[in-house]
């Protein structure tokens, strides 16, 4: 009776050294998976500051490339001003400066993307209506949708 609970205490023992081995082995998996996600948001974050940091040296650059030329021409109206005082025969046109509000600028330019960016319709019901005002039938639309002319019609009188 003896080497009986014996024998069962050695296979029970040698089984718990295999789900503590297996345990470890996840968790290990784990620990590793955890390292690698760590290096991949250093990377991320490398990245990222790089982007940044090349952001400000372009606006910098933009800011002194547009100081400069603020300087040249304000160098090249006083150059203009002083040939004007000593050779006054000779008329020198000068291109008048309009200035345009922000705001007209941004208006026109959304119209221009509005214009020229036609939305394809995406959706059944934006098919539809996109079909309908082309002009077709509630039968070519059903056909082409390959739905049903009650579910067409359906969505066109639900339209408004």
């Amino acid at each position: 009776m003896t080497s009986i609970i014996l024998v069962i205490l050695f296979l029970l023992q040698i089984i718990s050294f295999y789900f503590i081995a297996l345990l470890n082995a996840k968790l290990t998996k784990f620990n590793n998976m955890e390292y690698k996600q760590e290096q991949i948001l250093a990377e991320i974050e490398d990245s990222f500051s790089a982007y940044i940091a090349e952001i400000k040296d372009e606006n910098n650059r933009l800011l002194q490339e547009l100081n400069n030329t603020d300087r040249v021409v304000t160098a090249t109206t006083e150059n203009v001003e002083e040939k004007e005082s000593t050779i006054e025969t000779t008329p020198i046109f000068e291109v008048p400066k309009t200035y345009i509000s922000k705001q007209l600028a941004a208006n026109s330019y959304i119209k221009t993307v509005a214009v020229t960016e036609k939305k394809e319709p995406v959706t059944i019901k934006e098919k539809v209506f996109f079909y309908d005002s082309e002009g077709k039938s509630i039968d070519e639309i059903a056909k082409m949708l390959q739905i049903g002319k009650t579910e067409v019609e359906l969505f066109l009188k639900f339209k408004h």
